[in-house]
C-alpha cells in the first residue's frame, strides 16, 4: 500500500476500525508461523504404565500394543555348534529359524531405516508393536566368554525396529530353539542368575535409556517344571516370585527387580505361571517393581465352544488382572488347529479379538510372525518359496479346510485401529 493511501485512509477512518485492521494483520502473521510441536507419540516418546495402564510415556494418553511376535532373533546363529545339538542343527525348525533371521537382519529397503520384515510389519498390518524372542543361552554365553556377534546382530534388529517406528519388546527365552542349555535334563522354567547374565550381556545405555523398550523378564516361567518334588500344588506364586530353593537369584520377582535396578527407565513385563500362563489367585507380590506390567498366551482361549465360559477362563486368568488396574498384554496367541470344531463360525474368535480384549484394555502381539505356512493355526504366512520372497500375508484360511480367518480379522481390527 502506497504511503499517501495510508494517510488518507487513517485520515478517513475511526480509530477503532484501524485497530481492526491492524488485528487482522497481526493474525495473518500470526498463521504464518511455525506450527506447533506434535504431541507425544509412543514411537518417539515410548510407553510407561500409569495408575494400572499402559501410556504413551510422558502423557495419559492410553497406548494399546498391537503387533507380532517374532522368533527370528531366538536361534544362536553364530554358536549353534556349540550350543545347539545335532539334532537340533538339523531339523526343519532349525532351517525355518535361520530363514527368518535372515529376513529379519537382511539389508534396509533403499530410503529407510529398516528391512522389508519390519516395513510390511508396519505397512501391511499397521503394527505399532514388536515382540522378539531371545536366546538366554547365546547371551549368557557371550556374557562369560566375551563375545558380542549374537548381542551386537540383536542391537541392529532393535534399532532397525525402533527407527520403524515399533515399541520392541525383548523376552529372554530358554525354550529348545533357543539352544539355552538345559537344567537338570529339561527346559530352564524359572529365571536365575543366568538369566540376569544374560540381561546384563544385551542391555547398554541406549536400551536403558530408550522407553519404547519394554523388557520382558522371562518367557512361560511354569513352578510346577521348575519345583515339583511330589507335593507341589500349581499355581505357587510364593516359588514364583522367589524361587524354590534351587538356584541362585531364582524366581520372577527376584530377577525383576534385579532387572528393575540395570533399567530404571523401561517397563517391566511379568508373564504368569500355569495354564496360559495365567493370574489365577495371583496377589501382586511385595516389592513389586513400579512401572510394570503382565503377559499371558491365551492360546486356550475357546472353552467348550461355548462364549459364557470363554469369557469366565479369561477374566479368571487375566481379564480380572487388567479390570482392577494393571496393565496386561496377550504377547502371544494364534487361532490353533484344535479350537476349530469348538468354535467353527469363528465368533468367540471374532469376541476375543475386537471386543474382550479392547474392553480390558489387552494389547496383543500375535504369535508368529515368522511361521512358516505348514505350521497349524498360525497367523501369518511368511515362508519363502523357492525363487519367491516372503510376502507376510495371512494364512489362506481354507487351506487346513478348517475355515480358519483369524488373520483377515487381526487385521483388518489392527487397522482399524490405526485410523481411531
Amino acid at each position: 500500500m502506497k504511503q499517501s493511501l495510508r494517510i488518507a485512509l487513517a485520515a478517513a477512518l475511526p480509530a477503532v476500525v484501524l485497530a481492526c485492521i491492524a488485528c487482522v494483520s497481526n493474525q495473518a502473521l500470526a498463521n504464518t508461523t511455525p506450527a506447533q510441536t506434535p504431541a507425544p507419540s509412543a514411537a518417539t516418546s515410548g510407553v510407561a504404565v500409569v495408575d494400572g495402564r499402559l501410556v504413551v510415556a510422558g502423557t495419559n494418553q492410553l497406548f494399546i500394543p498391537r503387533g507380532f511376535t517374532s522368533v527370528s532373533l531366538a536361534y544362536p546363529t553364530q554358536y549353534a555348534a556349540t550350543l545347539c545339538s545335532r539334532h537340533f542343527r538339523a531339523s526343519p525348525a532349525a532351517a525355518n529359524l535361520q530363514e527368518a533371521q535372515a529376513a529379519m537382519t537382511a539389508t534396509a529397503m533403499p530410503g529407510f531405516g529398516y528391512n522389508p520384515s519390519l516395513e510390511a510389519m508396519v505397512k501391511d498390518w499397521h503394527a505399532n508393536t514388536v515382540r522378539f524372542n531371545l536366546s538366554q543361552g547365546a547371551l549368557q554365553y557371550e556374557y562369560t566368554h566375551g563375545l558380542s556377534a549374537y548381542t551386537d546382530m540383536v542391537r541392529n534388529v532393535i534399532e532397525q525396529a525402533r527407527s520403524a517406528g515399533l515399541i520392541v519388546i525383548l523376552c529372554m527365552q530358554t525354550e529348545r530353539y533357543s539352544c539355552t542349555p538345559y537344567e537338570d535334563g529339561g527346559l530352564q522354567k524359572l529365571p536365575d542368575l543366568r538369566t540376569e547374565q544374560a540381561w546384563k550381556q544385551l542391555l547398554d545405555s541406549r536400551l536403558t535409556h530408550d522407553k519404547g523398550v519394554i523388557l520382558e523378564v522371562f518367557n512361560e516361567p511354569s513352578t510346577t517344571r521348575a519345583c515339583d518334588d511330589g507335593t507341589f500344588r500349581h499355581p505357587d506364586w510364593k516359588s514364583w516370585a522367589r524361587g524354590c530353593g534351587r538356584e541362585p537369584d531364582q524366581g520372577m520377582l527376584t530377577v525383576g527387580r534385579w532387572l528393575r535396578q540395570q533399567a530404571p527407565e523401561n517397563v517391566l513385563l511379568f508373564m504368569g505361571d500355569g495354564v496360559d500362563f495365567g493370574f489365577s489367585g495371583f496377589t501382586v507380590p511385595h516389592g513389586m517393581p513400579p512401572n510394570s506390567a503382565y503377559s499371558v498366551h491365551p492360546y486356550q482361549y475357546v472353552v467348550r465352544g461355548n462364549l459364557t465360559d470363554s469369557i469366565h477362563v479369561w477374566n479368571t486368568r487375566f481379564g480380572n488382572l487388567a479390570a482392577t488396574g494393571h496393565a496386561v498384554i496377550a504377547t502371544e496367541w494364534d487361532e490353533g488347529l484344535k479350537h476349530c470344531p469348538n468354535d467353527p463360525n469363528q465368533t468367540i474368535t471374532r469376541y476375543f479379538i475386537q471386543r474382550y480384549l479392547p474392553a480390558h484394555a489387552i494389547g496383543i502381539t500375535v504369535y508368529g510372525w515368522d511361521a512358516p505356512v505348514q505350521a497349524a493355526g498360525y497367523i501369518i504366512n511368511s515362508y519363502n518359496y523357492p525363487g519367491n520372497t516372503a510376502t507376510y500375508q495371512f494364512v489362506d484360511p481354507n487351506s487346513d479346510g478348517c475355515g480358519h480367518d483369524a488373520g483377515r480379522i487381526l487385521q483388518k481390527t489392527f487397522r482399524a485401529e490405526a485410523v481411531q
